[in-house]
């Protein structure tokens, strides 16, 4: 006896630049995958299954202005840089 094939959990799909793919906007809705959200992704022979669902992940996504905060707080005062230079330019 065949299976009945479910037609609305098929569709095709067009690969856009750097590899994208748009999933439909009725299955997001319907695995509730929003905007920002990360979903994992296996590779099994020519198949590609994406799983929905937020599962733990071992690192976190910051913001920019967090970033920006991080490489402000990670400079070398200006003091310090001159003593490094000056040690280094020395011991040569």
């Amino acid at each position: 006896m065949k299976q009945a094939i479910d037609r609305s959990s098929q569709s095709w799909l067009k690969i856009l630049g750097k590899g994208m793919v748009t999933i439909p906007k009725n299955w997001r809705e319907s695995l509730g995958i929003d905007v920002g959200e990360v979903v994992r992704a296996q590779k099994i022979g020519n198949k590609i299954i994406i799983e929905a669902g937020q599962p733990e992940v071992p690192y976190r996504v910051y913001t920019d202005s967090e970033i920006l905060g991080f490489l402000k707080e990670d400079k070398i005062p200006k003091s310090l840089l001159a003593k490094i230079t000056n040690k280094l330019k020395s011991s040569k």
